[in-house]
C-alpha cells in the first residue's frame, strides 16, 4: 500500500505486545513479519505471516504523541466501522476507544493517489465520486468539525506568532463561513491523496480519525489544497460535485474556505512538530500553508470573492 520500513528491537516488542492483547486476530503459525508504514500523527505498521500467502495481512494503528487531547478515538473508532459498512473502508477488526489502538485488514496490492494522479481527469473523478458518496450516504457520524473553534483548539496546544495575526483576520470571513452554504454531512476532514486507494477494483478512503459531521466543502477545499490544485483542477471538481450552475460562486466559496483551512491545518502541524510526531518541521508542514493563506487575506481579490460567495 505503501513504502515499509524496518523496525528497531524495542519498536517491534510493542507491536507484537498490542497484538497478544488483540482477541480477534487469528494464529500464525509461524509468526508475524512487522514493517512500519509511513504515517505521522500516529504510528502505523503492516502486520502480515511470515509464511507467504499464509492467510491476510493487517495494520495495526497506534495512536501519536498527545492525539488524546484533541481526536475522539471513540468517535473514530464508530466512524470508521460506519464507513466500512458501506464500503467505504477496510474492515475495522478491532478497535480500543481508551488507547486508541486500532486494527484493520490490509488491502493487498492497494495503490494509494499521489497529487499528480489526483489531477488526473478520470483519477479526480473517482476521488469526487468516493466523497459524494459518503457526503450523500445518510451516516450519522459521531461528532462535529468547525473551522474556527479547530482552529483555536490547535493554537490552544501550539501555534506560533504569524498563525495568530492570521486567525485574527481570518474572523473577517466567519460570518460566511460558519453558517456554511450546504446541509451538514458526514465529512472524512482529511481527503490528503495518500487516504486514497485503489485495491480490488474498487476505491476505498483511509484514516477517519478526523472524521465528524461537517459542511461538505471541507472535504472538497481539503482535496483542492492536498491535490495542489490550480484553477482549471478547481472548476473541474466544482462541476464534477455541484454541475455547472452557479459555479463561479461555487469557486469563490471553495477559495474562502480554502484560505482558513489551510490555517486549521498549519495549526494542527504547529502541534505535530511540538509533539515531535514524525520527522518533519515547521518549514514543510507549517509555513507554506501560512505563505498561502497570507497571500489570499491580502490580496485585492479577496473582496471579489467575498462578494461572489455571499
Amino acid at each position: 500500500m505503501s513504502a515499509l520500513s524496518q523496525v528497531d528491537t524495542g519498536e517491534e516488542e510493542e507491536v507484537r505486545t498490542q497484538l497478544a492483547r488483540i482477541a480477534v486476530l487469528p494464529p500464525a503459525a509461524g509468526g508475524w513479519r512487522i514493517a512500519r508504514l509511513p504515517s505521522l500523527t500516529n504510528r502505523s505498521y503492516l502486520v502480515e505471516p511470515c509464511e507467504l500467502d499464509a492467510g491476510e495481512a493487517y495494520v495495526l494503528r497506534l495512536p501519536g504523541k498527545g492525539t488524546e487531547r484533541y481526536i475522539d478515538r471513540a468517535g473514530e473508532l464508530a466512524n470508521a466501522r460506519a464507513a466500512a459498512a458501506i464500503g467505504l473502508a477496510p474492515p475495522i477488526l478491532h478497535g480500543d476507544p481508551d488507547s486508541g489502538v486500532m486494527l484493520s485488514r490490509y488491502l493487498r496490492g492497494a495503490v494509494p493517489l499521489s497529487a499528480e494522479r489526483l489531477r488526473e481527469p478520470g483519477v479526480l473523478g473517482a476521488a469526487v465520486g468516493l466523497l459524494k458518496r459518503l457526503h450523500g450516504s445518510g451516516l450519522a457520524f459521531r461528532g462535529e468539525m468547525r473551522l474556527y473553534p479547530k482552529i483555536d483548539q490547535y493554537l490552544a496546544l501550539a501555534g506560533t506568532a504569524e498563525l495568530r495575526a492570521l486567525r485574527r483576520q481570518g474572523e473577517r470571513l466567519r460570518p460566511l463561513l460558519e453558517p456554511g452554504w450546504n446541509a451538514w454531512a458526514p465529512c472524512h476532514i482529511d481527503p490528503a491523496p495518500g487516504n486514497f486507494v485503489a485495491a480490488e477494483g474498487r476505491h476505498y478512503l483511509l484514516d477517519w480519525e478526523y472524521a465528524a459531521m461537517c459542511e461538505p466543502l471541507w472535504d472538497l477545499a481539503g482535496l483542492s489544497i492536498e491535490g495542489r490544485f490550480d484553477g482549471r483542477q478547481d472548476a473541474a471538481l466544482i462541476r464534477l460535485y455541484f454541475g455547472a450552475a452557479e459555479e463561479r460562486r461555487w469557486l469563490s466559496r471553495l477559495h474562502l474556505y480554502r484560505i482558513m483551512l489551510r490555517l486549521v491545518a498549519a495549526a494542527w502541524g504547529a502541534v505535530q512538530v511540538a509533539e515531535g510526531n514524525g520527522a518533519a518541521t515547521a518549514a514543510e508542514l507549517v509555513d507554506p500553508l501560512l505563505a498561502a493563506s497570507a497571500a489570499d487575506l491580502g490580496a485585492p481579490e479577496l473582496g471579489g470573492h467575498i462578494q461572489a460567495a455571499a
